[in-house]
């Protein structure tokens, strides 16, 4: 009797057989409270089609035989330069940190098991893709923190045994400034295609498995896939409306977080100002700390453990980011369980965790101790340590958290929420203090407006808080009235035009004024997305 089990069909092959419709349709829960849990891969996608377009118009001023200077030219010379070059580096530094999350929201949820596993791995290939366009594109500027990279870079690919000269050649040039950043360049949109082209293929076989539905839906074993069924609503408006509104968002962030940094002038550390450093020929480039792009700060510090001396810095980069990703690689293969629970998977959560905990841990090491040397006793304790708390404590909750009765989605969005008001209350802070400390009035109106978003984020805030204390007791919860809800859109939509005729007038050349008009367009696009909302609610019924 044969009991070999039948050979599994490719997904290829399958998808060319059996085809499914795309886009797909989704239950009404992924578009809910809480639904945007769902929608992570589209704040990415989002991001990164701000920074082609961005990246298309600095394109056109751009001169790799000159790259400080043109770069300089174009944030003061070129309307609302500042303001364009500014957002592109950190709506990067976003599509880095949402790739990050999206990774691991797929991971605590199990969206690496079958059958996407092979979305899972053009995932991972594409969190090391945008990594890498992130450098190059940090590189470019020709600043003192762009040497730097640079240097740190060229390290790490001479260090590589046997071709490492070779790879060094092909990707920092022959060691003249014109052929470093015209590689720079040609390796800054050969991975921005390279992005696109792979995004596709992960976007197609993400519309071919599903959206991974809940673990209850799924009941909580693979294959999780969502069946379309009759009572889904249309694609569109339904999911494009609220695609747009997660898209509107994510932009809004860009402009408003970076317009707020901006404005914060030379305040901000050079580590994450938005602006080029000072040219690293400059006398005053001694001043500024050696630091590569702050994503690859973990990397930079595992560069100065004392043990890493004698390996050099390709070893510790092997080690610190080509285990961990290699890991990533191999997970679909060795957590092969069909249980999606996060309870029963206790090592692959602990890892998660840790992981975690590294990540930010080194980084915030590099950047308050760049080239300091680290003995290996201080390096075993900050390793050991967190293994020693945060695997047994994983383990234990593994084993009681069905007691716990804990509210999970309430959980998620305090903690969101929170970590939003936490970045954006030390940013008005910041600003009140410049108030204070140089009595400008130049700073009331970037005052007013973060005051503003400090206020909304209380009220999210206090309302999450208050929903989880009373959401047993449904009756007692009233929803809106449809013309509440008419006379809020009302009132967002004046106060947009408010805004819009408060930031029209300021200056397109000034570097401070595109700040502001930056957090004003922000703001606005935030309404337009509330806006979305509120019709979402009213004529869709959402």
């Amino acid at each position: 009797m044969n009991n070999e089990k039948p050979k599994e069909t490719p997904i290829m092959i399958k998808m060319l057989n059996e085809p499914r419709p795309i886009p797909r349709k989704v239950p009404d829960y992924m578009r809910k409270k809480g639904g945007a849990w769902y929608w992570t891969g589209a704040m990415v996608t989002t991001a990164f089609l701000y920074e082609v377009i961005t990246g298309l118009i600095i394109l056109m001023y751009y001169q790799p035989s000159q790259a400080y200077t043109s770069t300089e030219n174009f944030v003061n010379s070129v309307p609302f330069g500042s303001i364009i070059l500014t957002t592109h580096l950190y709506g990067a530094y976003m599509m880095i940190v949402l790739v990050y999350v999206h990774l691991l929201r797929n991971l605590f949820v199990a969206a690496y098991k079958k059958p996407r596993m092979m979305q899972w791995l053009t995932g991972v290939i594409l969190l090391a893709l945008t990594v890498g366009i992130g450098f190059f594109g940090y590189s470019m500027s020709g600043d003192v923190l762009s040497a730097d990279a640079t240097d740190v870079g060229t390290g790490i690919a001479r260090g590589i045994p046997i071709i490492g000269n070779y790879l060094s050649l092909i990707f920092f040039g022959d060691g003249t400034p014109v052929s470093l950043f015209h590689r720079m360049l040609g390796w800054h949109i050969v991975l921005a295609a390279g992005i696109g082209l792979l995004f596709m293929g992960h976007f197609i076989l993400a519309e071919y498995n599903s959206i991974m539905p809940s673990h209850k839906d799924a009941n909580y074993k693979v294959p999780a896939i969502d069946e379309e069924k009759p009572e889904y609503k249309p694609w569109y408006p339904n999911n494009l409306f609220y695609m747009l509104q997660i898209s509107m968002i994510t932009i809004a962030a860009i402009l408003i977080i970076t317009s707020v940094v901006a404005a914060l002038g030379s305040t901000v550390p050079a580590l994450f100002s938005p602006f080029p450093q000072v040219s690293p020929n400059s006398p005053l480039a001694q001043n500024v700390p050696a630091y590569p792009p702050w994503f690859l700060l973990f990397v930079y510090k595992a560069v100065d453990f004392s043990f890493m001396a004698g390996p050099g810095p390709f070893y510790a980069t092997l080690i610190f980011a080509g285990i961990p990703v290699f890991y990533l690689l191999l997970l679909p293969y060795i957590d092969r369980s069909p249980s999606l629970k996060l309870t029963d998977r206790p090592i692959t959560f602990g890892l998660a965790i840790l992981g975690i905990i590294f990540f930010v841990g080194l980084s915030t090491w590099g950047a308050l101790t760049p080239g300091v040397s680290i003995p290996t006793s201080q390096v075993l304790a900050f390793f050991l340590l967190p293994i020693l708390i945060v695997i047994p404590l994983v383990h234990y909750l593994s084993k009681n958290y069905q007691r716990t009765g804990m509210d999970a989605g309430h959980f998620s969005q305090l903690a969101i929420s929170m970590s939003l008001l936490g970045v954006s209350g030390f940013g008005l802070g910041m600003l009140i203090d410049a108030l204070i400390r140089y009595r400008n009035p130049v700073y009331y109106v970037p005052s007013i407006l973060m005051a503003m978003v400090v206020a909304l984020l209380v009220t999210m805030v206090a309302y999450t808080i208050w929903d989880s204390r009373h959401s047993v007791e449904k009756k007692h919860y009233k929803p809106l009235s449809r013309r509440m809800k008419n006379m809020l859109g009302g009132a967002f939509t004046l106060g947009a035009f408010v805004l819009i005729t408060v930031i029209q007038p300021f200056s397109a050349t000034s570097t401070f004024q595109e700040s502001l008009f930056g957090i004003g367009l922000g703001i606005v696009i935030l309404i337009a997305a509330a806006n979305l909302k509120l019709y979402r609610s009213v004529v869709l019924g959402e």
